[in-house]
């Protein structure tokens, strides 16, 4: 069946209310639970890192039973509408937890409704990426339908942000928020976001949806999950792919500590900031698509990973001489160096997928999606740990608003060393990878 713009369109934004909640996550929850509820950064890393493992082990699992589902509702939709409404009643109940409680019970109760928001995460997220796989068929359209995905999920990562900017004073800092209530308010929005965009891509698709054939042997998870490894072009790209979101990772992790402690910027800088970031995602996706038609998947990626290193080596710069730069220039000179960086990154978070959507078995979609995700986010749930190791490290305070100078250095420092390794790992190993498809259809 042919795609139209308009299904496509439907398709992407169910990628903008779910994405609003991870971002809400990605962006303010180690900086929550550090800055607001006096936990350490080790903990704060152990427990997002135990609930991001996981997450990747139920990736697999919910794909295999998305693949054999035999519902009404077809293969993905029954579980993509379970998980985007107990995500978002999880979502309201991680930001209730108080300050005043001991640090034992604030941990476990963290915790667990970690583990249980990743769990339902999945259940929405594999089948959702694996509906994207099962609606396109050709080279080019999967690049296209993966674009139209990550401009919606791009736009989501603003409204945490935005939100901040507007539930906060304008120029209080972050760090003086003691309360849950901001945290609170932005949580009830990107629910309800969760929830109505959810439902639009649900019912807007709802014609695409299809039964599995009938199969009286069924692979099972580890035998699928060999099969899959058994192809070297697959190992180098997952490897690659969960490397290169490492990039992300330590951005995502680490960006609130650096834009509030290093570079002092208040609750409205902030969004402008974070803004770039986002224009930088969605600008950069229409660039990448078209350079992907001259030079394949493969070399564009490489291309956008050098775009990343350039934007590194400026922050570094911008780093080294932040103190002899007035507020607003250091502002413009961060906002613009972010909208390079991110438009690099938006290239990592489309083209990869579709490469690897070139690769697998039409039949088993949801279950090779688990896969790559149980790569990545086991990758992710390292870099996440061992952020909250070098955060006490540094010598990081938790719970206070201003840290020393050499604090405030290291973490500039740390996004950069990290950033930059990442990138010339990944760019060596997609390399290696061989866009066989492109080939076939040039």
């Amino acid at each position: 069946m042919q795609l139209s713009a308009k299904d496509k369109l439907t398709y992407g934004v169910g990628a903008f209310g779910y994405g609003s909640v991870n971002q809400m996550l990605g962006n303010y929850l180690m900086f929550f639970g550090t800055g607001v509820l006096g936990l350490s950064g080790t903990l704060m890393g152990l427990a997002m890192a135990i609930a991001t493992v996981w997450d990747a082990v139920t990736d697999p699992l919910v794909g295999a039973l998305s693949d054999n589902c035999r519902s009404r509702l077809g293969q993905r939709h029954g579980f993509m509408l379970v998980g985007c409404v107990v995500v978002a009643l999880l979502n309201l109940g991680v930001w209730h937890i108080s300050p005043a409680w001991s640090t034992t019970t604030k941990f476990l109760v963290l915790l667990t409704a970690l583990l249980a928001m990743e769990t339902f995460n999945t259940v929405y997220s594999t089948p959702y990426s694996a509906l994207g796989f099962d609606l396109c068929h050709t080279y080019y359209e999967r690049t296209s339908i993966q674009g139209f995905k990550t401009v919606f999920q791009s736009a989501s990562l603003m409204v945490p942000s935005l939100l901040m900017g507007l539930v906060l004073p304008p120029q209080q800092y972050v760090t003086l928020n003691s309360t849950t209530d901001g945290y609170q308010i932005i949580a009830v929005i990107t629910s309800s976001l969760c929830v109505l965009t959810g439902l639009i891509t649900i019912f807007g698709t709802r014609r695409f949806r299809r039964t599995p054939p009938v199969r009286t042997v069924k692979p099972s998870l580890v035998k699928a999950f060999l099969a899959i490894l058994h192809d070297k072009n697959n190992v180098f790209l997952i490897v690659a792919y969960a490397v290169a979101l490492s990039c992300s990772a330590l951005i995502t992790t680490m960006g609130m500590h650096i834009f509030t402690y290093t570079f002092c910027f208040s609750s409205l800088q902030i969004p402008v900031v974070m803004g770039c970031l986002v224009a930088g995602i969605m600008l950069g996706q229409p660039l990448w698509c078209r350079v992907s038609l001259r030079l394949g998947k493969k070399d564009t990626v490489r291309v956008a990973l050098s775009v990343v290193m350039v934007g590194v080596v400026v922050f570094a710069f911008i780093l080294l001489f932040r103190g002899a730069l007035g507020s607003s220039v250091l502002l413009l000179l961060v906002a613009a160096d972010i909208l390079v960086i991110s438009a690099g990154v938006g290239c990592i978070y489309s083209l990869p997928i579709s490469m690897f959507a070139d690769n697998i078995a039409a039949d088993s979609t949801a279950m090779a999606t688990g896969f790559l995700t149980f790569c990545t986010k086991a990758t992710n749930a390292g870099v996440t740990l061992l952020v909250g190791v070098i955060l006490d490290g540094i010598g990081f305070r938790s719970g206070v608003a201003t840290q020393a100078t050499n604090v405030c250095t290291a973490l500039g420092w740390v996004l950069v060393g990290g950033v930059a390794c990442a990138s010339v790992v990944a760019s060596i190993l997609f390399g290696k990878y061989q866009d066989k498809n492109r080939a076939a259809v040039v």
